[in-house]
């Protein structure tokens, strides 16, 4: 219970520190901001909007729906395999999922980091030595780590290398594949 509301509290975090979602019933939401921002002031609460949101969850290397993954990409190539349960039965794609798994993805998943000031909003190209090798699925600017990040799809057989560009606004900026989360890699805050 927060004040009179009744909340159901759930550990999740889509900004990769410590955090909860909390699910009330909607006739209280404006008493449960009341009530939180009221005990979170001597503390400096602060009101933040989606592109901070955003920005936060880039750099701690979370996926977004409709953005990094889709009905387009296989849980194999957004690098999401482990979430698949081979154990249970049949599902919709499991016979295609599965000559996917044996004949190994055709594309993956990477994170890039920018070197710049050039901001990327997503869906530019990713270029290596000058040839078009693939596109961002979503990038922003991570406040935190005071660099643009980009999420974007490679060919398999291009995921072995660390220097590429990335064309923003006609521009060619050197861009570094990264291998996990830019920010707080080992989870060390996640799990505080």
């Amino acid at each position: 219970t927060i004040g009179a509301a009744p909340v159901r509290a759930m550990r999740v975090s889509f900004t990769g520190e410590l955090g909860y979602e909390l699910h009330i019933p909607t006739e209280y939401a404006a008493h449960v901001y009341g009530v939180l921002r009221a005990a979170g002031e001597p503390f400096g609460i602060a009101d933040i909007g989606y592109r901070s949101l955003n920005s936060l969850r880039m750099e701690k290397g979370f996926i977004v729906w409709a953005g990094d993954v889709s009905p387009d990409y296989t849980p194999l190539e957004a690098g999401l395999d482990r979430l698949v349960s081979w154990k249970k039965g049949d599902f919709i794609g499991r016979a295609a999922l599965e000559q996917r798994r044996t004949e190994g993805a055709e594309r993956k998943l990477c994170v890039f980091l920018l070197d710049g000031d050039k901001p990327v909003y997503g869906s530019e190209a990713i270029l290596r030595d000058g040839k078009v090798v693939g596109v961002t699925s979503s990038a922003g600017y991570g406040h935190t780590i005071g660099k643009w990040i980009a999420f974007g799809y490679l060919p398999a057989d291009e995921t072995s290398f660390s220097d590429y560009h990335i064309e923003a606004f006609t521009e060619r900026v050197p861009a570094r594949r990264i291998e996990g989360s830019a920010y707080d890699p080992e989870r060390k805050k996640i799990l505080a």
